[in-house]
């Protein structure tokens, strides 16, 4: 009798185990995919994507992207802040939007940063239609992408590119896609 009792509890004690590394793989696993796509900024970002329409997970591939999440990040061609904008795109919001809210100095304060970079993904949305165009056009420029979107060597239907002459930009938009791809599915966003 003494066996069986043995055995039962090394069964339990066995299956508890098997229960117990199986919620700890969860966990850690959930703690890896979140390392791996940051939210930081979650406040401003939810703001600026319900003010322009600009899903989520866009946003946050774009930061990724651009700078993976350091607010002080410059290019080597001078684009400043979180989401990277460069001085003519600053000066071409101001100008567009016919007002500023933040100096070519302020691209570094994320708030104003992610307020320029998110309002360009909007305004770049309207011009092109598909999220992998608008990735395109945040890197290269949207004359750049218009001229690729009229030669059939890109686009067969004026809209998709199928093929990009830039491999800065070809890859840019590879990567854009998947961290959004990432963010959909650690956390469900748009």
């Amino acid at each position: 009798m003494g066996k069986i009792i043995k055995n039962a509890v090394l069964g339990l004690l066995v299956v508890a185990f098997i229960v117990f590394a199986g919620v700890m793989m969860n966990r850690s696993t959930k703690l890896l995919e979140h390392w791996a796509y940051p939210t930081e900024y979650s406040e401003t970002v939810e703001e600026k994507s319900a003010e322009y329409g600009v899903p989520l997970s866009v946003i946050y591939a774009v930061i990724r992207t651009e700078s993976g999440f350091d607010p002080n990040a410059e290019s080597w061609v001078g684009a400043r802040g979180l989401m990277q904008i460069t001085k003519d795109s600053h000066d071409w919001i101001d100008y567009y939007r016919k007002e500023s809210t933040g100096t070519w100095d302020d691209m570094y304060v994320p708030e104003v940063n992610i307020d320029y970079g998110t309002w360009l993904l909007s305004y770049l949305y309207r011009e092109f239609g598909e999220w992998e165009t608008v990735y395109a056009a945040y890197n290269a420029g949207p004359n750049a992408v218009k001229k690729w979107l009229e030669d059939p060597e890109y686009s067969t239907d004026g809209k998709t590119l199928y093929n990009i002459p830039y491999e800065e930009t070809s890859k840019y938009r590879e990567k854009v896609s998947t961290y959004r791809k990432g963010y959909q599915k650690v956390y469900g966003y748009d």
